[in-house]
């Protein structure tokens, strides 16, 4: 019979809980959507004033010149539209159509093509011969920079220790000391999102890219 050593174990190191933003990457990163929080709920209080979410877009007027924002989940440049880009754009609430005009592509090529968060403005279109359906005629089109203090830095969950955690949080506080070193920083945010941004369906090649 073997007894037991008299031995005391060390107890388990604390983990700290993940933030909203941190589970909502870790549901992409996994499976590649969500079903707690729309990135966009978590970043609409922290986006420009005036932008207008999917679900009021119906109660304004043909030719009002709108700003919307929301996570890219197709796009469709068709080669008989003369260059127009087709983007369908998902928040919290619904989608929302963009029409983006060849001249405004060539500006914001980049921006339209890899972003997965973006913020458009222009006018908003809602014609007869289109069955009512709404439209957003885009000339601007920005990506969404995620917030410094949204920490999204994690990826590799078993590192969630508290030393590490510490030593990150005194590295962010340190790299927001200059104005250029918080605006690397909201870029690294940004990025984070961008690794686990679910694929782009683009219709005028019928794969998700």
């Amino acid at each position: 019979m073997q007894l037991a050593l008299p031995l005391d174990l060390p107890a388990p190191p604390e983990l700290r809980g993940l933030t909203r933003w941190e589970s909502m990457l870790a549901d992409y990163s996994t499976t590649g959507l969500t079903v707690k929080a729309h990135p966009m709920r978590l970043l609409r209080d922290r986006l420009p004033e005036g932008l207008v979410a999917s679900r009021e877009l119906p109660a304004l007027r043909h030719g009002t010149r709108v700003g919307v924002g929301g996570l890219v989940v197709a796009r469709q440049r068709p080669g008989t539209a003369n260059g127009i880009v087709f983007v369908l754009l998902e928040d919290e609430y619904g989608t929302i159509n963009l029409i983006v005009p060849a001249p405004v592509y060539e500006r914001h090529r980049l921006t339209v093509r890899t972003e997965p968060l973006v913020t458009a403005h222009g006018k908003l279109e809602r014609l007869p011969a289109a069955g009512g359906a709404i439209n957003v005629l885009v000339d601007r089109i920005e990506p969404i920079a995620t917030p410094d203090h949204i920490v999204a830095e994690v990826k590799d969950f078993s590192m969630l220790d508290e030393q590490v955690r510490r030593g990150r949080e005194e590295q962010r506080r340190t790299s927001a000391e200059s104005e250029d070193d918080l605006k690397r920083s909201r870029e690294t945010d940004a990025e984070d999102f961008r690794a686990v941004a679910p694929p782009v369906l683009s219709f005028a090649s019928g794969r998700r890219r």
